[in-house]
């Protein structure tokens, strides 16, 4: 089985991060009024220090309008003069569904077949009919195209999917597609001022991908040839993506690093045993970028080269942490890219809640 085809389709907007950075300490600024200037200075000095640096993020991208400009009266999410946090999740909703299905209508434009098979993974909205069900609907396609919903997983969900079509190829020997939508700029609350809401704030963004699970054909793909999903025991609090009444809120732990340095080296072997492969230390590696941080302490602890990692950093950085959708943006990279010789093994990682370390070994083709 292969992964072909990546088709991206980047958000309407983008902005470098050091002005992102400035709306969001502007939006904290705007629910706090009767705070004085010390507060937004303390805040300044924690949003630039997390969100900037050489390896850090350089721009996101975003949906929602509402982060390009600041008359907040005008504001379709984040009309922070008429709602504190934000407006209800209800609105967001309304939002997501809009944008999300407006990406489907690109995907698959009308001169263009639907899959047999079509998984859509978010976790960053939830309509029903959902906007895979609405195109198929729409396109009259319902006796010949099944839909998958791969929800609420958070970074890790494109290995479930993966597995999800594996098993559609498997059962009725029949292609994929697997479309990620995240809207993570839906989901900001301004009046949270933590350390823990402001490094959130400062990593995630929107982005939007497609590929395809089918047989092999002369086009760069990726062979599967493994996939891999732990749950850590005793970790269920490290990593949590709740919803409120002003939409999905998330939790981490500073404990999370440790538990994947203590985790991953075994892990790493019952990976490498199942597809048959012993050693994996020359792979290249396709890491979740949740933050520059998770990839540096990878790479010390397997001892990696710059080379072996490097996609994930130019992910990181020219697009920020785009949940489901950031490691399937870092594979079309490697697909994409003649350095990436065919034959090389590509070891792919993502985290996300449960504690959940979710895996993949690749073969580039």
């Amino acid at each position: 089985m292969f992964l072909k085809d990546f088709h991206i389709i980047r958000p309407d907007f983008e902005e470098k991060q050091e002005a992102l950075l400035d709306w969001i300490l502007n939006a904290h600024v705007q629910v706090e009024p009767e705070e004085d200037a010390e507060f937004a200075e303390k805040l300044r000095e924690n949003l630039f220090k997390l969100g900037l640096g050489e390896n850090k993020i350089k721009t996101r991208g975003f949906q929602l309008d509402d982060c390009s400009h600041r008359n907040w009266d005008e504001m379709k999410i984040y009309n922070l003069n008429s709602a504190k946090e934000g407006y209800q999740l209800d609105k967001r909703m309304a939002f997501f569904d809009e944008a999300a299905s407006s990406v489907f209508e690109k995907m698959y434009p009308e001169d263009k077949a639907l899959p047999p098979h079509l998984v859509h993974v978010t976790c960053t909205g939830y309509v029903a009919p959902s906007p895979a069900q609405k195109l198929v609907s729409l396109r009259e396609a319902g006796a010949q195209t099944t839909v998958t919903h791969a929800y609420h997983m958070g970074c890790y969900a494109a290995i479930p999917a993966i597995r999800m079509a594996m098993g559609h190829y498997a059962v009725e020997d029949e292609s994929t597609d697997i479309v990620h939508t995240e809207i993570c700029s839906l989901h900001m609350n301004p009046s949270l001022h933590t350390i823990e809401q402001l490094v959130v704030q400062s990593l995630f963004a929107d982005g939007f991908i497609k590929y395809t699970l089918g047989d092999a054909d002369p086009s760069p793909s990726l062979k599967i040839l493994g996939v891999l999903e732990e749950v850590i025991p005793n970790s269920i609090s490290k990593m949590t993506w709740t919803p409120h009444q002003w939409g999905f809120q998330m939790s981490i732990s500073k404990d999370i690093p440790v538990l994947i340095r203590r985790n991953l080296e075994g892990y790493l072997k019952r990976l490498g045993k199942k597809a048959g492969y012993e050693d994996l230390k020359n792979a290249r590696y396709a890491i979740h970028p949740g933050g520059p941080k998770i990839i540096e302490q990878i790479a010390a602890q397997l001892e990696l080269g710059p080379e072996q990692i490097q996609y994930s950093k130019e992910i990181l950085q020219s697009c920020g942490n785009m949940s489901s959708a950031t490691l399937p943006h870092v594979w079309e990279k490697m697909v994409r890219d003649p350095e990436v010789k065919p034959g090389e093994l590509i070891v792919s990682l993502a985290f996300g809640p449960g504690l959940s370390i979710s895996g993949a070994l690749f073969e580039k083709r």
